[in-house]
């Protein structure tokens, strides 16, 4: 399983946006938009003047951010139970130990300072990942695999939290980022026929569609 103590099975940063945006997805697709504040994922293609972030939480102590950019992208996670604050909180000097300087930026965004970290990966090229890991548990298990860039993620993720059983193939074309159409949406969310609603979301988030 991925974490800081092996990152071999994170996807490529090109994976990881389609992957992340599928994932958002999924979301606007399964959950209504009077119920949106319950959604796990969310994605911002305007995060910053040409940079773009994912935004996941598990609804409780765990939430990540993955920053894209040109110089490469971050992610980093936290769990807010994991450790006191005021003393065990690990020092991002340590986690951003050898990140280039660009990178180093997106981790003193408002945001990261919000959510705090108990750890961060990066890359510049957009294929190696590095980090530096930390004694002792970080989260990273639980939140690296959620976004492995498997579409079966997709559906185990569906059955916990929808509950639904999504279809590989419909959930495969949301990691692909396939554009989504009404018959897409019919097969993952019988029941939801907000065309304007899902398509207002969908645009919102950069997420290619024909609704």
């Amino acid at each position: 399983m991925i974490s800081t103590k092996d990152l071999s099975g994170l996807p490529n940063a090109e994976r990881l946006k389609n992957f992340c945006k599928g994932l958002a997805a999924l979301d606007i697709i399964m959950v209504e938009e009077e119920w949106s504040f319950i959604r796990h994922y969310t994605y911002n293609p305007a995060w910053r003047k040409g940079k773009e972030a994912f935004f996941a939480t598990d609804g409780s102590d765990q939430s990540m951010i993955v920053m894209f950019a040109p110089e490469g992208c971050v992610i980093n996670g936290v769990d807010s139970e994991l450790y006191d604050w005021e003393e065990k909180l690990p020092r991002i000097e340590d986690l951003t130990d050898g990140m280039p300087s660009a990178l180093q930026k997106l981790m003193g965004s408002r945001e990261v300072k919000k959510m705090k970290s108990t750890f961060c990966v990066w890359t510049e090229d957009g294929t190696t990942w590095h980090c530096n890991p930390m004694d002792g548990e970080d989260a990273s298990k639980d939140l690296l695999s959620t976004i492995d860039g498997n579409p079966q993620s997709y559906v185990d993720y569906g059955k916990w939290f929808y509950p639904a059983d999504l279809p590989l193939e419909a959930v495969r074309q949301l990691a692909d980022g396939v554009p989504v159409t009404k018959e897409l949406v019919a097969v993952l969310n019988p029941k939801r026929n907000e065309w304007e609603e899902i398509k207002a979301g969908l645009d919102k988030i950069g997420y290619p569609n024909e609704l």
